[in-house]
């Protein structure tokens, strides 16, 4: 670190950058950058810049306004281009003049010509971003010849994610003379500049948006007085980078600010007063001061003006006019929110008085859109129900539009995350700079929509985070629930990585009250997904927090493994009977399990099930069953346990799950009624909760039946282990999970030969395996085993020893093996040196066009 450094930010735009490489930007006649000169030079001074410069894209019109302060260098953005394919890039050049700009401009369609014509002149310069491939062609071999010809580059980048520079950098580590001969000899071209090994590394906001300014900059020694003496410490390659990389809030930032100014200079009216609305996204892109408390006053009360006289007006107003006024949902809660949070964000105050934009404020800025994101989804959210329950289909409307244009304001946000990680990988194949995935440095993001409820998926989560919290490997739980903080099922949030999001609205499951539907922040999960940039991601349900985990995998471009952990299909049709819900829930199934590189089933009856369902069978691995054995064995049997909770019965018959019609619980329910008829020690004890608990109570109202909720883990191991048979009819579990558990704790099961569970139970070994639907059998078989103790101890010895084959640890070395597997980048040819023996254009003399 240098001591009381002289820094310049050598990387920024202004109004001279007229033209945009995004066709729809130039259609529309949008500059990269509304940045007057003389604002960026202000605004580099107020960070602490000892020098200023300005970089336009192929001009230096916008410098040489500010050419005349002692403390400028004129620069320019040079376009370029390798000769052989056109790959584009852009060299950065300082302490230029009219000339020297016309001769780069003359040769800026060869790229060996603008390096032989900046060292024969001495020119300052630095290879901005090296390694964004701007038009896709950018590779190993063009890397390695812009190392031979340039003596700077630009390391830091304000506007590009760290991972340029993290892929970068480690290759100007490794340069020295030997690296620089065999670079020159395998290209046959001759380095350029003294001791070329030697490299000028250099940073730069690479600011359009008047927002980053001196944020990112170059550092020199304190001893460096003059543009002068800028100018020969870069080309000595005397400095280093320091400040701020980019991140997706600031360059979504970014895009606001162009687009405020847009707004003020061509679509405004000329002379118009601004709205309160405009005023406030004036004032936070920099684009006007803040308005006093007066103002705002003022303007509010101009606008109450309007809106009454629009109400005494309506009368007479045609329906089109009306119509014309309608969709200001948005705006009103856009409004409503901004002046409840404004004043959490002290940042932003202090950025408006010190004379800079407030959307600058990136962390800050970007907590205070997630609010305003929230208030207004929940604000139409409310809209919606108030139009459904008014049958105002207008009213509904102008509520969906209002999603639309919700979305549509923070595409800038969406927009940034994807493109901050579009060459994630790329980079560091171009740069060799690969991550060696292992099992230990693999970062796994999983996705589910349920986890503290009692049910399969939630217990194979909660099995799977507690082991890779043992293994010390990183799965990071994402769920979505009502608040921030989420207690786990039985008090175990600690024992896992969990991330707990928000819902921007909770409300009641179609056809299933009990469960919630949970609306996701999709803004924020993506940016946390941004910054731990994970290696694969895992979707064990494919309800919105699913779909969060495929967004986040298409972002980060890295594979999703998921797990078909539910038999959504069949479970529709039982809710619904309408078979074109049902066909609907199939086709969706089938696209989202087809987007996943691996998909996890739960038994071998289900692997048919996707390949019915058209997914690809190489895709498919059946998951290794697994129970936890020290949380669930006969160690908790208790011979008063029932006794001591009023239940006399001897014969204890135990259901363990949801409760739910899918689970073939009518079925449940006649077998229990002839078992009552006939018997009147028996008892039936129900474990579990949901849609169908009332309609279950009501059927056996008169028969001795326990409904004793959900359970933790405590209580349903003492369950288990003090029951005398698990009775479980299902047809549609993948698996049976609670099956295995029970079996753990020395319980036999009887099972429907329908489904998963029936691969867990050995038909009279650890249990029965019966007909789906054969009522007679079920109580046969129950009477049976019930009548025959010694039969049914050695069941439950068996399901014991048995069960201790299906052990956690196996399970989640094969789950984790899996996730490994898929985190590794294709094989490609490394070396400890950047060269990779590929095809490369060969020329003697650098090709013309």
């Amino acid at each position: 670190m240098l001591t009381n450094p002289k820094r310049i930010d050598l990387h920024c735009h202004s109004i001279a950058s007229n033209k945009t490489s995004e066709a729809m930007l130039n259609a529309i006649h949008c500059p990269e950058s509304y940045s007057g000169p003389g604002e960026v030079y202000e605004q580099a001074k107020r960070r602490g810049m000892d020098f200023v410069t300005l970089t336009d894209h192929d001009s230096i019109e916008g410098a040489t306004q500010i050419s005349h302060l002692s403390d400028v260098i004129v620069g320019e953005e040079l376009s370029c281009w390798f000769p052989e394919d056109q790959c584009k890039m852009h060299v950065l050049v300082y302490g230029i003049d009219e000339s020297i700009h016309r001769e780069l401009q003359e040769r800026a369609k060869n790229i060996y010509e603008v390096a032989d014509f900046i060292e024969q002149n001495g020119i300052a310069h630095a290879v901005a971003h090296p390694i964004y491939r701007q038009n896709d062609k950018l590779e190993r071999w063009h890397l390695e010849r812009l190392l031979l010809l340039f003596k700077g580059f630009e390391c830091l980048n304000g506007a590009h994610s760290a991972l340029h520079r993290e892929a970068f950098e480690p290759l100007l580590d490794r340069l020295d003379a030997e690296e620089i001969a065999r670079l020159s000899k395998l290209h046959d071209l001759k380095p350029r500049w003294n001791e070329p090994w030697v490299k000028a590394r250099v940073g730069g906001s690479d600011d359009h948006g008047l927002l980053n300014v001196g944020r990112t900059w170059t550092e020199f020694p304190a001893d460096v007085k003059s543009p002068g003496d800028v100018l020969n410490c870069l080309r000595e390659g005397r400095c280093s980078p320091g400040g701020e990389s980019g991140s997706s809030a600031k360059l979504a930032h970014t895009f606001y600010s162009v687009a405020v100014r847009y707004y003020t200079r061509h679509i405004m009216s000329p002379g118009a007063t601004a709205n309160l609305a405009t005023t406030i996204l004036q004032t936070l892109a920099g684009e006007r001061t803040a308005p006093t408390k007066r103002q705002l006053a003022t303007i509010a009360i101009k606008q109450k003006v309007k809106k009454i006289a629009r109400k005494i007006a309506s009368p007479f107003s045609s329906r089109q006019e009306e119509a014309g006024k309608k969709g200001g949902l948005i705006k009103e809660l856009f409004l409503n929110s901004a002046k409840s949070h404004l004043g959490e964000h002290r940042d932003l105050f202090k950025a408006s008085e010190a004379g800079l934009p407030p959307l600058g404020e990136h962390q800050q800025m970007l907590d205070f859109v997630k609010k305003i994101d929230r208030d207004v989804t929940q604000g139409i959210a409310a809209a919606i129900l108030k139009s459904i329950d008014d049958a105002s289909f207008t009213g509904l409307f102008d509520s969906i539009a209002a999603v639309l244009a919700q979305q549509f304001v923070l595409a800038p946000y969406y927009f940034a995350v994807f493109h901050q990680n579009k060459e994630r990988h790329l980079l560091r194949k171009i740069t060799g700079q690969e991550k060696a995935i292992d099992s230990k440095n693999l970062r796994v993001g999983l996705f589910t929509d349920t986890l503290d409820e009692m049910n399969g998926v939630g217990r194979f989560i909660r099995d799977m985070g507690t082991r890779a919290r043992r293994a010390g490997v990183s799965l990071k739980i994402h769920t979505c629930g009502p608040g921030p903080e989420v207690p786990g099922f039985v008090g175990d949030s600690h024992l896992m990585d969990r991330i707990n999001f928000s819902a921007l609205l909770s409300r009641p499951l179609p056809y299933y009250k009990e469960l919630a539907l949970n609306l996701p922040p999709v803004l924020e999960i993506l940016e946390r997904a941004d910054r731990e940039q994970f290696d694969v991601i895992h979707v064990s349900t494919p309800g919105p927090m699913g779909l969060c985990g495929w967004l986040v995998s298409k972002m980060l471009r890295i594979p999703m493994i998921a797990t078909y952990h539910t038999d959504f299909p069949a479970y529709v049709d039982k809710f619904t009977g309408d078979h074109r819900v049902t066909n609907g829930a199939a086709a969706y199934m089938k696209w989202f399990y087809s987007e996943a590189a691996t998909v996890f089933v739960r038994s071998a009856a289900y692997r048919f099930k996707l390949l019915d369902l058209g997914i690809d069978e190489n895709k498919l691995r059946v998951l290794p069953a697994g129970v936890d054995a020290e949380r669930f064995n006969p160690a908790y049997g208790d011979l008063d346990y029932f006794a001591a909770r009023g239940i006399t019965q001897p014969k204890r018959l135990l259901y363990a799950g949801r409760v739910s019609v899918e689970k073939n619980l009518p079925m449940l329910i006649e077998i229990f009624r002839r078992l009552s008829a006939r018997r009147n020690d028996i008892v039936l004890v129900v474990a579990g909760d949901g849609p169908y608990l009332e309609e279950m109570k009501r059927q056996l109202s008169h028969a001795p039946a326990y409904f004793v909720g959900a359970q933790n883990d405590l209580e349903l191991a003492r369950l288990y282990a003090s029951s005398d048979l698990f009775v479980f009819p299902s047809r549609t579990d993948t698996l049976g999970q609670v099956v295995m558990e029970a079996q753990a704790s020395g319980l036999p099961a009887v099972v429907s030969n329908e489904g998963g569970p029936k691969e867990t139970v050995v038909d009279e070994i650890t249990g029965r395996v019966l007909g789906s639907t054969d009522v007679g059998d079920w109580c046969d078989a129950i009477l049976s085993l019930l009548d025959d103790e010694p039969r049914r101890r050695k069941m439950a010895t068996a399901s014991i020893q048995r069960s201790s084959r299906f052990s956690l640890s196996r399970t989640f070395d094969y789950f984790w093996a899996e996730h490994v597997a898929a985190g590794k980048p294709a094989q490609t040819p490394t070396s400890p040196a950047i060269h990779l023996d590929i095809p490369t254009p060969s020329s003697k003399e650098p090709a013309s066009l």
